[in-house]
């Protein structure tokens, strides 16, 4: 009798743990809700705020952000007489702190929002930044909704607030100012979009080496079950409960569940981790931090970061830097300056002293 058949006393039965699928991974989709105006940006809306997700616990896509914002930023950023004297708003906010948000913003998600506030006469009084994942807007960026909840399953509509886009002969007192750096539709996509799945992976060691140094549940285990086989309906649930208890980069292991009839024909596995585990991870997580500089055209060593080079001399940085910002800061420099402009109706309402490696000495510090 072959022992493949179903009565055989050596029938081994076993499932392993499913792999890792990406349904944490948000796409950015874009779909309009049967009874709303504006377009839902990515799955279930929550596109801006799996970002934010990334940026708050990814390493390597932290420090470039922020050194791209640092770099954008510059070293100082003057503007002209605003109502409030060298103040944007009654805030107390200058033209620095808005640059600085909005280059975190482009950065971040891609694009920028400002909120521009008019006095009954039609002159500009005021300017905000709006982080973008309070925004969302129709297909035609015509209007926009703000929200303090849109990571909420249900966002009451008493707590969203409607405002028109701005335009330059607007007479609405308080309206949007919208800019995508990149064009993919009716919201933008960041630099990094490619490489999510890098910063997934990043995050993963981060979290698996922390659950292996907590948990001591390092390597692959196989759990024997000798009394035979459950219904499918109970393996499953058995499966999913070890699953959440045990397996994955929140435990650090990998667990195969054996269903046997006795110990006798119990499965046995000698080993299943490997000698060169650390080794591997280290390889991977360096490929990750490559993928995340690559999509910003960016090397490692501008924001602090030491390659596998034997060195990085000043001439060398200079040059990799000059390149990096002819390419990634300027553009976004000259759209922040260009937004000013046609909002205060001004040429050069706003000037960025671009940043520099040398420190400036004559610079009182108070």
């Amino acid at each position: 009798m072959s022992n493949t058949e179903p009565n055989s006393k050596a029938v081994m039965r076993f499932a392993a743990i499913d792999p890792y699928i990406e349904t944490n991974i948000i796409s950015p989709t874009e779909s309009k809700g049967r009874d709303k105006d504006y377009v839902q940006w990515g799955d279930g809306n929550h596109y801006p705020h799996y970002l934010l997700d990334l940026y708050r616990n990814v390493t390597s896509l932290r420090s470039v952000i922020n050194g791209c914002v640092d770099f954008a930023v510059g070293d100082d950023v003057t503007a002209m007489i605003f109502p409030y004297g060298d103040k944007m708003n009654r805030k107390g906010e200058t033209a620095r702190d808005l640059v600085k948000r909005i280059a975190w913003n482009a950065f971040v998600f891609g694009g920028y929002a400002l909120q521009v506030i008019r006095s009954k006469d039609g002159a500009n009084r005021e300017l905000y930044a709006i982080d973008l994942d309070k925004l969302r807007t129709d297909e035609e960026n015509e209007v926009f909704w703000y929200s303090e909840n849109w990571g909420d399953k249900f966002v009451r509509s008493d707590k969203v607030i409607r405002y028109p886009k701005w335009m330059k002969e607007g007479k609405s007192e308080t309206s949007i100012f919208f800019v995508k750096c990149q064009e993919f539709g009716a919201y933008p996509a960041p630099l990094y979009a490619a490489a999510v799945k890098a910063c997934e992976i990043e995050r993963s060691i981060d979290e698996y080496h922390l659950n292996a140094i907590n948990n001591s549940f390092m390597g692959s285990y196989v759990i024997n079950f000798n009394n035979g086989a459950p219904t499918q309906e109970i393996k499953e649930e058995i499966e999913r409960n070890v699953n959440e208890k045990f397996a994955g980069k929140s435990n650090a292991g990998r667990i195969m569940l054996s269903w046997n009839d006795s110990k006798e024909v119990e499965t046995t596995v000698q080993r299943l981790e490997q000698d060169d585990f650390g080794e591997r991870y280290k390889t991977l997580a360096s490929h990750c931090r490559q993928q995340i500089f690559t999509a910003f055209r960016a090397n490692p060593n501008l924001f602090g970061i030491p390659t596998e080079s034997l060195g990085f001399s000043s001439e060398e940085y200079e040059s990799a830097f000059k390149l990096f910002n002819r390419t990634q800061i300027q553009p976004v420099q000259d759209l922040i300056v260009d937004s000013f402009d046609k909002i205060l109706g001004l040429t050069g309402s706003i000037a960025i002293k671009p940043f520099s490696i040398e420190r400036d000495t004559t610079q009182i510090i108070q």
